[in-house]
């Protein structure tokens, strides 16, 4: 099992920082990233049973929201994922999840993920590789998600 741990402290109250991180089509973009829900979730269209599509480095993972706490976090599952050739790639994901606390004056994420590639032989090497590329990724739209947060919440100059 591979598990991918990243944690940032944004200095934005933690209400905020859940709405931004629990809209997916907000919260995961970028260059050569587009996310969209492709099935409205109960409750809240981001919510339990919510499905979204995430394209990304020519695949597409296709998620589930399992859990769904605001503002605490929430859960989700790779129900699928389609490889760079565009053919169905074997993967077990466990979850994914992101956890919010109050630090007092921000609030701490923390996200990880577990799954494991089943690929014969070179399984363990094709999930290291990726678990790599899932990290920077998740830096990168954690980075992005504290510059936008902390940007509209600093006082005018």
């Amino acid at each position: 099992m591979y598990h991918v741990h990243v944690t940032t402290t944004i200095d934005a109250p933690q209400e905020k920082v859940f709405a931004l991180l629990a809209d997916h089509e907000r919260f995961i973009r970028g260059p050569g990233v587009k996310c969209r829900l492709v099935t409205l979730g109960r409750g809240d269209r981001n919510g339990v049973g919510a499905v979204r599509e995430v394209k990304s480095a020519g695949s597409t993972f296709t998620e589930e929201v399992i859990e769904f706490d605001p503002p605490k976090g929430y859960a989700y599952v790779v129900r699928s994922l389609i490889g760079p050739m565009g053919v169905p790639t074997p993967v077990h994901h466990e979850r994914g999840w992101i956890e919010l606390s109050s630090t007092g004056t921000g609030t701490h994420v923390v996200w990880q993920s577990r799954f494991t590639m089943p690929v014969p032989l070179v399984g363990w090497l094709v999930a290291r590789v990726a678990g790599s590329q899932i990290k920077k990724a998740f830096v990168e739209f954690l980075a992005q998600a504290k510059g936008d947060l902390e940007r509209a919440e600093a006082p005018p100059a």
